[in-house]
This record gives structure tokens, sequence and C-alpha cells, in this order.
């Protein structure tokens, strides 16, 4: 996906984040799920899961995620914080 068409930028990959982007994802959006830490951002894409809070529930194929900012706000005109 070229990330600049994405229609949902969410900012914080925790619990709450992740059940956001998810549903976003389910429901017919390109989303891109932002985190501050390039390590954990890492663990999720290769997972493609949140195993720390959702570890039965696989992201969609619209789902992205991004560990720089500017790159995730870029993303999106909608902003979900």
């Amino acid at each position: 996906m070229n990330q600049s068409n994405a229609s949902m930028t969410v900012i914080g990959a925790g619990s709450y984040g992740t059940a956001l982007a998810i549903t976003l994802a389910r429901n017919g959006h390109q989303v891109v799920l932002w985190g501050h830490d390039p390590k954990h951002i890492a663990t999720l894409e290769h997972d493609r899961c949140n195993v720390a809070f959702l570890p039965d529930v696989p992201f969609p194929d619209t789902l992205h995620l991004e560990s720089d900012l500017a790159t995730a706000l870029a993303a999106s005109r909608n902003i979900l914080v």
C-alpha cells in the first residue's frame, strides 16, 4: 500500500489503538497504526497481531504499521489519537 492513500491513521499501538485500528481496517479502511517504539512496531509487523493485548486477533491486510510519526501523520487526513 502507498501509505499516502490511507484513510485513517491511529496514534498509539497499545491496547486501545490496536483495537481501534483493527476495527477500522475490518470495516474497509486503509489504516496506519503508529507506535513510538520501532522495536515494538517491528514485532507487530512480524507477528501481524498484538500479542500483549489481542493475541488471537490477526491484523487485516489493510492495517499497516509505522514507527516514524511524520510518515504516519502524512499518510492520512484522518488522525485518531
